[in-house]
């Protein structure tokens, strides 16, 4: 995270989660100073990992769909032609 822009985020989970938590980061990463932003980065990275990929109704979930076939777009309306492909509904 060197020279990152960070950015911090507070949040309040229940004690017991806390403490629990902890525990998990102590076993996984050790006592070392960072070890708990580490984990809850790892965390978030795993939770994410795939989501913009696969979110519909974004652009990049559209240009991403659209990379992945065989469509050869002629200017329609690019949504209506790849729903149609990806339900084989002809034109």
């Amino acid at each position: 995270m060197h020279g990152e822009d960070v950015e911090v985020i507070k949040v309040e989970v229940p004690k017991a989660l806390a403490e629990k938590f902890r525990r998990y980061v102590a076993e996984r990463y050790g006592l070392r100073r960072g070890s708990i932003t580490r984990a809850i980065i790892d965390l978030i990275e795993e939770k994410l990992s795939g989501v913009e990929q696969h979110t519909i109704g974004t652009v990049d979930s559209i240009v991403g769909l659209g990379l992945k076939s065989d469509y050869m777009w002629s200017g329609e309306d690019l949504v209506e032609a790849l729903r149609r492909k990806m339900i084989n509904v002809p034109g």
